[in-house]
């Protein structure tokens, strides 16, 4: 059997040279003429692109002719697509993910057949028919407990008619594909992430499964031979040298031509956004990558695959994708990336997202400018009913008073934080490691019951609650607070290994007393606001200082 893998290796070093080129190899007219003539852009062309980008005058000869080809060659339509998430708990450590093993402050939800199919239902009641599954490597989610998810969701949508399932999911063996393309799925989407192995391996901590990288190159040649023949091949904008990744994406995609004659069904196109609780995901690199660029990479991917749809999603502002999709593209406009999210409102998920126009305004935009829309039909006259519970009033009664309560343990604890602190000042190398350990012990109070109770507070508290634009503005307040509590604590746990070692605790005591500081304050902050809310009618409340 082919291998991609064996392939890359001989030719990663010439794909390298080419992403730093500054002068062209070809002439932008002869790769014009060659894209519109429906030859396919080899990588020396698309090297010759971006270098021919470098000069605005020239990117911008590289936007009208994309956009051109474009229209020469595909439905005067665009497609709409919904991600479903199925599962958050992961066995990976990606740094950049917030779904990563190690993040405390990620919601970990499995949705079982009957919560699946509650939240399809919903989604299928607002038009959407083309949905895309969305995992987590979850070890206690297999393809085999996949399959069953498939086929409900085919039935569902052939009973209204046809539509698409897509997959987006951890690489699977040939057998466990074979499985998926017999439960009829439409096509399966996998972003590489990065092509550079190196860097593969930086963003992917030892132990992961996701680290073994040979495995993921390989994941088309073993789909393709269990039957698919519509694959979705991606990077993650911002984890290297985007040049060079875009270029050995091109180097994937032509090879899938070459050796199957097939060509890439879509393009994935995201770019790292922050993630909560995720640190290195939030801090601009000298790999984030810029508008314009990001702009360019969009036209370039729109030449060198002139019927691929690129994929664009939410985590860019609605405006911005506006500005790029094109006819033939598909575009994503409902999202939530928790599990269960559609059904209980916006929560935080696998990373940050924008908030988009009604998707009906999205599709009157879409006529303006002469595009049809597929896979979003009219939306139900009545959307499924969400199954009874508690009112209103005895839901916020009952959750304020278990905040209170979780303030009231928290207290104590803090206190105990603080009285270790003060004796690591004067401990002998014996009391180092003894108080080291009562910190450790300590802290699983932090990393569990403190992080659980965020939760509660966001998922009911915040919900119910926050009930106008000023209440919903001081309650993201609060979270992003939250959000800074959970990471200073992983700084701090990772201070008290240095402090075990060295014996100084300078930088522990520091952080620890601001860490410590703060919490205090937010916690009477957060207090006084629920208590002001839950005892005031939305629209009569004071301002908060």
């Amino acid at each position: 059997m082919a291998r991609f893998s064996e392939y890359f290796a001989s030719v990663q070093g010439r794909v390298g040279d080419m992403a730093t080129l500054s002068a062209t190899l070809r002439s932008l007219e002869s790769i014009f003429q060659r894209a519109e003539s429906d030859s396919r852009l080899e990588t020396e062309d698309v090297a010759s692109l971006l270098a021919w980008g470098r000069d605005p005058d020239r990117r911008a000869e590289i936007h009208a002719t994309a956009r051109r080809l474009r229209d020469q060659t595909t439905p005067r339509t665009v497609e709409f697509i919904i991600p479903e998430y199925l599962t958050s708990f992961c066995q990976n450590d990606c740094l950049y993910c917030g779904y990563r093993k190690t993040n405390s402050l990620a919601e970990r939800v499995r949705l079982s057949p009957e919560q699946h199919e509650q939240e399809l239902d919903l989604i299928l009641s607002w038009g959407h028919r083309q949905i895309e599954l969305v995992l987590a490597d979850d070890p206690d989610f297999g393809p085999e407990e996949l399959v069953s998810y498939v086929e409900r969701t085919v039935r569902k949508l052939e009973d209204l008619g046809g539509g698409v399932v897509a997959l987006n999911a951890p690489p699977c063996d040939e057998e466990d594909y074979q499985l998926l393309w017999e439960s009829r799925l439409g096509w399966v989407a996998l972003w590489q992430e990065t092509y550079d192995r190196t860097h593969f391996d930086r963003w992917h901590f030892e132990g992961s499964p996701k680290r073994e990288y040979d495995y993921r190159l390989d994941v088309w040649d073993r789909a393709i031979a269990a039957g698919f023949t519509r694959v979705g091949l991606g990077i993650l904008f911002g984890l290297y040298d985007w040049r060079f990744d875009l270029l050995a994406l091109v180097e994937h995609a032509n090879y899938l031509r070459k050796t199957y004659g097939i060509e890439p069904h879509t393009l994935g196109i995201p770019r790292l956004k922050p993630a909560r609780g995720v640190l290195a995901s939030q801090k601009p690199s000298r790999f984030s990558v810029c508008d314009e660029d990001f702009r360019l990479a969009v036209s370039v991917y729109h030449l060198a695959f002139p019927r691929t749809r690129l994929f664009f999603n939410t985590r860019e502002e609605y405006e911005f994708n506006l500005s790029m999709v094109t006819r033939g593209d598909l575009f994503t406009v409902d999202c939530e990336t928790l599990p269960g999210a559609y059904l209980r409102g916006p929560q935080p998920g696998q990373f940050s997202t924008h908030a988009y126009p009604p998707r009906r305004e999205v599709v009157a935009e879409f006529a303006r400018r002469g595009y049809g829309c597929r896979y979003l039909e009219p939306e139900s006259a009545r959307a499924p009913e969400k199954p009874p519970g508690e009112s209103l009033e005895a839901i916020e009664s009952g959750a304020v008073q278990r905040s209170l309560r979780g303030h009231r343990e928290i207290h104590p604890r803090l206190d105990a934080w603080e009285e270790l602190l003060d004796k690591l000042q004067t401990a002998s190398r014996f009391e180092r490691w003894v108080h080291g350990a009562e910190l450790r012990e300590l802290l699983k109070f932090f990393e569990t019951t403190v992080i659980e109770h965020f939760r509660f507070e966001e998922n009911i508290l915040f919900a119910t609650l926050a009930s106008t634009p000023e209440r919903r503005s001081a309650a993201a307040n609060l979270r992003l607070a939250h959000e800074r509590f959970a990471v200073d604590l992983d700084r701090f746990q990772r201070q008290v290994t240095s402090y075990e070692q060295s014996g100084d605790p300078t930088v522990l005591l520091s952080l620890g007393e601001r860490i410590i500081r703060e919490f205090r304050y937010h916690l009477d902050q957060e207090e006084e606001l629920i208590l002001s809310w839950s005892q005031t009618p939305p629209g009569h409340e004071r301002k908060a200082s």
